[in-house]
């Protein structure tokens, strides 16, 4: 508990900092922000201290009101071209206004010096891939960027098969997809509604009763399928790997942040042909007469797994358009995307005679508006708020031949022995998951920096975040008399989505990030506290009404030494940190339907109707789900140190992680009675009398 305590009183210190410390000496920095060749950049973002930020307008110009004195390291950020970075000095007897003008260089292969792997940021263990990267790389889908991050394998492009992300491990584990975080433009992508399996207490997470390939393809019980990014419409991703700031949440391998193109972009076009895919892509953003700007992407791609086999095959459609403008102090912007994806088994010529046939189709939207309010002369700096709507409609659909079925079937939903039928010796089985996840997310964050003195400054932040996700499907449905293949006597039942509880997710989070200068030396702590509720439907899930995490990190750095106090390392730093982190359990491991076992009791047939009957004993367990079941929970710590001699840079992290309560299924041994009745062979008349 010492490390709540400490960092409470942190936290805490940091908050009666912002409330008491009187700042009287503000200033104006403004300037204006223009291109090589000398063309104003409509819409560029100027930030100071990763903590004060505003925008170009349409002339290129902007101002930075209420800035302390102090030493600020800024930099200016412009889709398509490279990112300009410098320091700035603010103090008594500085021009008021300041006036700070910046020339960025547009982007180009033909640049001189090009980092095609992830950069390294210097507190924590986070990776930046910027443009000029994913340009050289030229990515099919997000999860190829991700293998610039330090400690991923390299592998061959592959939109075949599924696409998750894989934080600090080889293997690939459904958890650690799961537990990672995508963040596009400042909102999660949830999958925690996503319920496309068969039978959950039979199958687990399998959407498939057969080998086909197709339960693969779902996501349920996983992490976000990152084939439904279009990477063409990424400006840059940041992978947290280890211990993320307390406004990330629900998470425990790490966080991938997802900025996509917003603002003036010239035409780009890619097309790409190999013997295993095909990708068209164009996008373009335009500037409009108030200042504001919108674009466009659009986005087509066609993969093969075997090229002897094209029945077996993907396809891909994104598009995206975005709005942004700034009024002000106040900015929004505005972005829908819509994707689909669509995995076949079409008919082929070697498969007529079997008419078999497999889908599996993932199409969906998405709705994001955030931006934030920067008012003058006001307590808190600024006040960020991200909203979303996310919905997509997940399909499998499955023709599959059931040659050794059960010979004998029930839909019953009760337990106790009664009348069943008898089954077809072979047959073809049509079967749906169809489900329609929901996600609504709105987060409000509140910010105050104050400038201790010239080398000195703290960044108090206080927020507020909600999550809903719910499905309201058809669910799992099929022919009652055509039932998928069982093998067994755990059989499976249709089950509707929209009766399944929606998820509810109520977060609050504080933090302060405090840099502090040490005489030649200079510090860096980040450290917070977040608290998460999960509301449940207590009826529904064992009994529980709720589950509550409290989650505190913290992240520290000391740089050493620099150009100001030795003439070797331009930098030589240490790092650390500690943090808490729990994935809260989604809709498939927290509501999974009853168990159904049936065991044929009798089974007397005859090509007469009055003398032939079928018995069934089933057991129906209506309470499968865990009482006991927990968020996943992953304790981290690391320490490192970097360095940097001119152009020579390097990073050495030692890192320990311990992930618990991770989220699986198990079979456990049942025993039913089930009695066993036989009739001679020359009977006729039959009848059964349950009261009997």
């Amino acid at each position: 508990m010492n490390i709540y305590k400490s960092l409470l009183a942190f936290v805490f210190c940091s908050l009666l900092t912002v409330t008491s410390y009187a700042q009287n000496n503000n200033f104006t920095v403004k300037g204006k922000v223009t291109g090589n060749t000398g063309k104003a950049l409509e819409l560029a973002t100027i930030v100071l201290n990763d903590a004060l930020s505003t925008y170009t307008d349409k002339n290129g110009t902007y101002v930075l009101h209420n800035v302390p004195a102090g030493t600020y390291e800024w930099h200016v950020l412009y889709v398509g071209y490279e990112t300009a970075k410098g320091t700035l000095t603010v103090k008594e007897g500085t021009a008021n206004p300041l006036e700070l003008n910046v020339t960025l260089r547009e982007l180009g292969l033909a640049l001189k010096d090009v980092t095609v792997t992830a950069n390294q940021v210097q507190m924590g263990s986070k990776s930046q891939i910027d443009q000029e990267a994913i340009r050289h790389i030229q990515p099919k889908s997000l999860s190829d960027l991700l293998q610039l991050v330090p400690g991923n394998l390299t592998e061959n492009p592959d939109l075949n098969k599924l696409s998750q992300a894989h934080i600090r491990e080889i293997e690939e584990n459904d958890n650690n997809a799961m537990g990672t975080s995508i963040v596009m433009d400042g909102t999660p992508l949830s999958n925690d509604a996503n319920l496309q399996a068969i039978a959950v207490t039979r199958s687990g997470a399998s959407s498939s009763s057969s080998a086909d390939g197709m339960g693969g393809q779902t996501t349920a019980g996983r992490g976000t399928d990152l084939r439904t990014v279009s990477p063409g419409n990424v400006e840059s991703v940041e992978v947290i790997r280890g211990i993320p700031s307390v406004e990330y949440g629900n998470l425990t391998s790490g966080v991938v942040i997802v900025k996509t193109k917003s603002g003036y972009t010239p035409w780009e076009a890619k097309v790409q042909v190999d013997p295993f895919s095909k990708l068209v892509y164009a996008g373009k953003g335009f500037t409009l007469n108030d200042g504001s700007a919108i674009n466009f992407s659009v986005d087509w791609s066609q993969s093969w797994g075997d090229t002897r086999l094209h029945y077996l095959g993907y396809e891909r459609i994104t598009g995206s358009a975005g709005y942004s403008n700034q009024w002000g102090p106040f900015s929004m912007n505005v972005r829908t995307s819509f994707y689909s994806n669509i995995n076949n088994r079409k008919h082929d010529a070697q498969m007529e005679d079997l008419e078999m046939t497999y889908k599996n189709k993932n199409i969906g939207g998405r709705l994001f508006v955030n931006g934030d309010y920067k008012p003058e002369n006001a307590f808190i700096t600024k006040l960020q708020y991200n909203l979303s709507a996310q919905m997509s409609m997940t399909k499998d659909e499955h023709r599959d031949y059931v040659y050794s079925p059960d010979p004998v079937i029930t839909n019953t939903r009760k337990s106790g022995t009664q009348i069943a039928q008898f089954n077809r010796a072979q047959y073809f089985s049509e079967y749906e998951i169809d489900g329609k996840p929901i996600n609504l997310y709105a987060q409000l964050q509140a910010s105050k920096y104050i400038s201790l003195n010239d080398v000195s400054n703290m960044n108090f932040k206080l927020g507020a975040e909600y999550t809903m996700d719910a499905n309201n499907g058809k669910g799992f449905t099929y022919d009652i008399a055509t039932p998928p293949q069982a093998q067994g006597s755990q059989r499976m039942r249709p089950r509707a989505y929209d009766d399944i509880p929606a998820l509810n997710t109520l977060s609050i989070f504080a933090s302060d990030r405090a840099k502090l200068g040490l005489g030649p030396m200079a510090a860096t702590i980040e450290g917070g506290v977040r608290f998460t509720n999960l509301f449940l439907d207590e009826d529904k899930s064992g009994g529980r009404s709720h589950i509550t995490v409290w989650e505190p990190r913290l992240n520290a750095t000391l740089n050493i030494l620099n150009k100001k106090n030795n003439n070797l390392f331009d930098d030589l730093s240490v790092t650390g940190g500690f943090g808490i982190s729990n994935k809260m359990p989604t809709l498939l491991y927290l509501y999974p339907e009853p168990a159904y076992y049936d065991y044929p009791s009798l089974a007397k047939y005859s090509d007469i109707a009055s003398d032939r009957l079928a018995l069934i004993t089933t057991d129906v367990i209506e309470n499968t789900q865990n009482p006991d079941l927990k968020p996943t929970n992953t304790r981290k710590w690391e320490i490192g140190f970097n360095f940097r001699i001119g152009r020579t840079k390097g990073f050495v992290t030692y890192f320990n992680e311990r992930h618990r309560h991770e989220f699986g299924f198990q079979g456990q041994l049942y025993l039913m009675d089930c009695p066993k009745y036989d009739v001679p062979a020359t009977a006729t008349d039959l009848v059964w009398d349950a009261q009997s």
